[in-house]
Parts: structure tokens; sequence; C-alpha cells
């Protein structure tokens, strides 16, 4: 199990703590799936956890090992496998969702790298199902980041950019956000335009220590 799965499954333990009948985290997960085989591998994990979570969508993304791609199909192939074996886990816990609870929540984002991502004529389901899924409901949502964050981006864009002062402040309240590092410049950007987002950005997984700073992260530049 490589750093960055460890730091999931934390993050999914993590979450699942306060869970209980009555209230369960919102979870919003982003993920640059198809990049390398431990998204799928946490993707398969998180599903194991599915009962404690009210799963609100699985977003395909781009990342700086990604740029110009996005994989829900592969999303959409681990919840059908996960459809499967539902019924045996339902055995041991009784809130497991079905896979055709899931599958309508998966997404894609743009297949596009970053800031290129966000902006007028940008709106594809994922940042429109993440508009909705927060108005929708007065409890907190957790988005975690397994790439780039440019859906959640666009999704604040567009509430900025259509909304009013009040509407965006109630938006940003609401959200969590979890990242693996700042693998695109669109983190940096919802940091410095929100910064009274609730925003925790995991640091140094990666080779050349800490991978968050306000501007480019040491994780894209090592990488060009």
């Amino acid at each position: 199990m490589g750093v960055r799965q460890v730091a999931k499954l934390c993050l999914v333990v993590l979450l699942s703590l306060p869970a209980s009948a009555a209230e369960k985290p919102r979870v919003f997960v982003l993920t640059d799936i198809e990049n390398e085989p431990d998204d799928a591998q946490s993707m398969v994990r998180f599903l194991a956890y599915a009962d404690q979570f009210d799963v609100e969508g699985l977003a395909a993304t781009t990342s700086v090992d990604q740029k110009n791609k996005t994989a829900a199909w592969r999303i959409r192939e681990i919840v059908e496998a996960y459809g499967k074996v539902q019924p045996n886990l339902l055995l041991h816990a009784p809130d497991f969702p079905a896979a055709d609870e899931l599958l309508p929540v998966v997404q894609e984002g743009l297949p596009t790298y970053g800031m290129n991502a966000v902006g007028e004529g940008k709106d594809l389901p994922a940042s429109e199902m993440q508009i909705e899924t927060v108005v929708a409901d007065s409890r907190t949502i957790w988005v975690t980041v397994w790439g780039g964050p440019n859906v959640l981006a666009q999704a604040l864009w567009k509430v900025r950019e259509t909304r009013s002062k009040e509407e965006l402040e109630d938006f940003v309240a609401k959200l969590r956000d979890y990242t693996i590092s700042d693998q695109d410049d669109s983190g940096p950007w919802i940091r410095k335009n929100f910064p009274q987002l609730s925003y925790i950005c995991s640091p140094g997984f990666h080779v050349g220590g800490a991978s968050c700073r306000l501007g480019r992260s040491l994780y894209i530049l090592f990488s060009r």
C-alpha cells in the first residue's frame, strides 16, 4: 500500500468516526482515477466503507499526471463490481447503498488540466452536481480530492458569478475540503479566492518534501 493510499484510508477512517444512524458524513469524491492503480484501489476501499457515508458524488478529474483525460468509466466499472457483492455486505451492516443508487452520482469532470477547466462555458455535470448537492442540504459536505480540484473550483466560480454574496457565503460554509497535495493550480486559486473555505491540504507525501503552498506545488514543479 502506497503512502497516498494510506493517506486516503486514514481520511476514510477519520470521516467514519462520527457516523451514526441519525446522521452520516456527506462525501463528494474527486479522483484522477486511471492515472495509476492507487485511485482504483482507493475507490474499492472507499466502497467497502460506503455504509458509513452519504455518497453524494464520485467524479473523475484530471491531475498533474493525467492532464488531458478523465475516466468516469472506471468508477462505473468498480461500482458495478461493488453491486455484485453488496448483498453479502448487507449481511454485515444494513446501510450499504445499492449500486443503482451510486451509479447516477458518477460524473465526469472536464478533460482539461487545472484552471483551464474553470470559467465561462466550463460547466459540466460534475461541477453542476457539486453545486446541487451543496445547496440541497443544510449539512456540511466533505469534498475529498485525490487528484486535481478543478471541479470544485468551477463550482465555486459559478456560484460566485451567479448567486448573491449571502448565497456564496452559505455555500462555502458548508464545504470541508481535503486534498492529497496540490495536483494542479486550481487548489491555490481556491485558497486565494475563498480564504474562508475549510481547506485541508495534506503535504509531504511525495519525494521532495512539503507539496502544498500558495502557487504551484513542488510536486508539480518536480514532475515537469
